[in-house]
Parts: C-alpha cells; structure tokens; sequence
C-alpha cells in the first residue's frame, strides 16, 4: 500500500512528519489521501556527537549525518513498523501530513496522539495495541473532514 502514496513537493501549510515510529504510523493510518512523500536527496542535516572519556569528562562536536546513520534509522522505522504489525515503507523519503481540520497546527496533532498514548496501559507495552490505538486517534481526526 506505501506505493500509492503519492510522490511531489510538500504542499502549503502540510507539516513534516517525525523520522521515528510513530511519525510512520501517523502516515499509514492517515492514508495516502492526506499524505505524501518527497524524495529526500543529499542530507546534510548536522548531528551533536558526544565522546564520554572514563574519567567523566566529554567532549562534543556537530557534524554532517551519514548515510549510514541514515540507514539505521530507516531500519529502526522499518522495525517499529514490524512489531506493530505494518509493513515496511519506502526508504529515502521525507513524509508530509495535511492536518485534519480542527487540528490548528503541528504541536496540536502531536498532542491528541500522545494523550491517545497515555490512556493506553502502561503494563506490558505491546507495539501492535499502540499502532492500533494510535490508528484509532488519527482516523477518528481525518474522518471529522469534510
């Protein structure tokens, strides 16, 4: 299904969704509708890197992301997907959402997704319970469209 999400330049007033778990189950249940991707291109994203030295010191530096490191992390994304029970997405893209209407802006999505998360009991984490809870709270959000 991740194919018929459709492929251009992210629209006016759409946000960015998060390079983590939750950002990919955000586009899965949103659906292809509400939802495109844009071919990511040369990164050049800067990453804080920290060294600890045994004795309690450390040091930090930035420096430009890897494409390895960027592997992994579509590879974490990809194993989130999995235990949650959803397929792998394509790799090398940026995702973009357009809000649901009554959601005014990026921060207010992410926090109706989060107190979905909280009602959820914390005892026994199960990925494929928060995917679907998660689901639950962006597809009730998309279906108040008009």
């Amino acid at each position: 299904m991740w194919e018929s999400y459709p492929i251009g330049t992210r629209p006016s007033g759409w946000i960015e969704l998060t390079e983590n778990g939750w950002g990919a189950i955000a586009s899965w249940f949103a659906g292809p509708e509400n939802v495109m991707r844009e071919p990511m291109g040369k990164r050049t994203d800067l990453v804080r890197v920290t060294c600890e030295k045994p004795e309690g010191t450390s040091t930090s530096w930035t420096e430009t992301i890897t494409e390895a490191e960027i592997e992994e992390i579509e590879d974490d994304i990809d194993g989130y997907l999995a235990d949650s029970g959803l397929p792998s997405r394509p790799h090398g893209y940026r995702w973009f959402l357009r809000l649901p209407s009554g959601i005014k802006d990026e921060s207010d999505f992410w926090s109706r997704l989060n107190e979905a998360a909280f009602k959820m009991p914390h005892t026994n984490w199960d990925p494929k319970r928060e995917a679907s809870n998660l689901g639950e709270s962006i597809t009730g959000l998309f279906s108040q469209m008009p």
